[in-house]
C-alpha cells in the first residue's frame, strides 16, 4: 500500500419501510427490534464499546472533540457553496439545514470504527433518526509523520464533496442509483437538504502489511439520508423557503433554529 492512498465506502441505500415507534413507559434499547430491518441486529445491541478481538493490538481512537467546530464548518462551508449556487453545474437550495453535532451519532460512529473493519452497519438507526446516513473513508500516513487530524478531515470531506463532477443536478432533482453509487454517493449524502445533524469518529491502527504506514479510518453519521425518487433538496433562490431566517454565518443554509423531519418514515 503506497502511502497517500485512500479507501471510500459509500452511504448504504437501504429500502425504507414505514415504522411506527410506540414506548410504553419502557426504557429505550439498541436491541428493538423496531429499529433494524428484520435480521439485522443493531451495532449498539449488547456492545461493550470495546475494540473488536480482531483488531490490531495498536488500535486506538483519535480524540475529534477537539476538532468538531472544524468538521462542523468543513460540511456546512461546502453545503453553503451548492445551496448557494456557487457549485458549477448544481442549482441553489431553498431550505438547506445547518449541521449541528451529535453526540449520539459520533457514538454510533464510534462502535463501527472499533469493529475494525470499513464497511457499512448492518443496522445502525436511532429512535431519533430512523433513516441514518453514513459515509466511511480511510486514509494512510507514514508513522514517522504527526498526526494531523485537520488534514485528514479535509482530506476526506474533500473527497467526499469531490465526486459532485460524477454526476450532475438532475440527480439532486429526482435521485437515481446507478452502477457508479459508490463513486456519487458521498458527495449526495453531504448535501441532503433534511440533514441537521453529523457526528463523526475516527480511529487509528498499523496493518502488519504495511508497519512503516498509520491506517487513519473516519467514520461521519448523519441524521438522514437519501432515498430514490426523492429530491436531495429543493432547487430555487438561496434559503427562500427557511421559516427562521437563514444562517448569518452561512447565508444559504437556514438557521440552527430551523425545524426539520430527517425521517421519511411516517409515525
Amino acid at each position: 500500500m503506497e502511502p497517500g492512498k485512500y479507501l471510500l465506502i459509500s452511504v448504504l441505500l437501504m429500502p425504507l419501510m414505514l415504522m411506527a415507534v410506540t414506548v410504553f413507559g419502557q426504557p429505550l434499547s439498541w436491541c428493538d427490534p423496531q429499529l433494524c430491518p428484520e435480521g439485522k441486529v443493531h451495532i449498539a445491541c449488547n456492545n461493550n464499546g470495546e475494540f473488536h478481538e480482531s483488531c490490531p493490538e495498536d488500535a486506538t481512537m483519535v480524540n475529534l472533540k477537539p476538532h468538531r467546530a472544524f468538521i462542523l464548518n468543513e460540511h456546512n462551508k461546502r453545503r453553503n457553496f451548492i445551496a448557494s449556487g456557487s457549485l458549477p453545474g448544481y442549482y441553489p437550495a431553498t431550505r438547506m439545514a445547518t449541521m449541528v453535532w451529535d453526540e449520539e451519532l459520533e457514538y454510533l460512529a464510534t462502535l463501527n470504527l472499533k469493529t475494525c473493519y470499513l464497511e457499512h452497519d448492518d443496522c445502525n438507526h436511532s429512535f431519533r433518526f430512523r433513516n441514518l446516513g453514513q459515509n466511511l473513508c480511510g486514509v494512510d500516513r507514514y508513522r514517522s509523520a504527526p498526526m494531523n487530524v485537520t488534514n485528514l478531515v479535509e482530506q476526506s470531506l474533500g473527497l467526499w464533496f469531490g465526486e459532485h463532477h460524477v454526476i450532475d443536478s438532475s440527480f439532486i432533482t429526482d435521485f437515481r442509483v446507478t452502477s457508479k453509487l459508490e463513486k456519487y454517493g458521498h458527495f449526495v449524502e453531504t448535501v441532503v437538504d433534511r440533514n441537521t445533524h453529523v457526528g463523526c469518529a475516527m480511529m487509528r491502527f498499523t496493518n502488519p502489511k504495511y508497519p512503516f504506514l498509520y491506517i487513519y479510518n473516519t467514520a461521519c453519521n448523519y441524521a438522514s439520508v437519501y432515498a430514490i425518487g426523492v429530491p436531495v433538496y429543493n432547487a430555487g433562490v438561496p434559503a427562500s423557503d427557511c421559516l427562521t431566517g437563514h444562517n448569518p454565518q452561512y447565508p444559504a443554509l437556514c438557521s440552527v433554529k430551523e425545524i426539520y423531519n430527517p425521517n421519511y418514515n411516517i409515525y
